[in-house]
């Protein structure tokens, strides 16, 4: 085995670890506060955002490695509006500011594997947030063969030219550009009646516009 292969697998394997002891954390956490009065709740909240936002990295580090080495991600059937109420319970302690609306329908399914779309979701939610959007729009779009494409659009200043053509995946002086790559990764391991998943931006009149398309 060459090195640099054991050092993944170690790596990998110490993530996996931090991973299961966050989410230890914060079931303690979460027991505790229930408990604790509300003025100490408060004093917790940016402690709590902190946490939440290092488990979420953790688990995008665990996805991408999956991902990269083409590892299977077990799919069924699963209701989008659920998932985006996860990803939205989770970006809302982060940015307990943002007016988020899930205006995907209740009736609404698909076949996909739930966690990974969820971090999809959060991902791009945080992307809003974080470019300056105060407002971001959740719908949903039904195909055949339970095929859909789920729709984040926010009102903030949409994605450089250089983004969507492809040029370069950010502009941010601190950025890496991982998220949308991340998401791309994301809907390319989704496959169904001969088709692939597939991710696009866009800008609209006021804002940005991200589609998730999931055979």
């Amino acid at each position: 085995m060459k090195v640099d292969s054991k050092f993944e697998l170690l790596a990998a394997a110490y993530v996996h670890d931090l991973k299961n002891q966050l989410q230890a954390l914060i079931a303690q956490q979460d027991s505790l506060i229930t408990e604790l009065p509300t003025e100490y709740r408060q004093q917790l909240a940016p402690m709590i955002r902190h946490t939440n936002k290092v488990k979420d990295d953790t688990l995008r580090l665990v996805s991408l490695f999956r991902l990269e080495h083409n590892e299977h991600f077990a799919m069924g059937e699963a209701w989008p509006k659920d998932t985006a109420n996860d990803a939205i319970e989770t970006c809302s302690l982060q940015f307990p500011d943002l007016e988020i609306h899930n205006n995907i329908d209740t009736e609404a399914q698909g076949y996909y594997n739930e966690q990974l779309i969820q971090l999809a979701l959060s991902t791009l939610i945080a992307n809003s947030a974080q470019a300056g959007a105060t407002k971001i729009e959740l719908r949903c779009q039904e195909g055949e063969n339970q095929s859909l494409k789920i729709i984040v659009q926010d009102d903030g200043p949409g994605f450089d030219k250089d983004i969507i053509d492809g040029l370069t995946d950010t502009t941010k002086a601190e950025g890496t550009g991982l998220g949308l790559s991340f998401v791309d990764m994301i809907c390319k391991t989704h496959k169904g009646s001969g088709k692939q998943g597939e991710f696009t931006i866009d800008n609209i009149e006021a804002g940005a516009i991200a589609t998730l398309f999931i055979p």
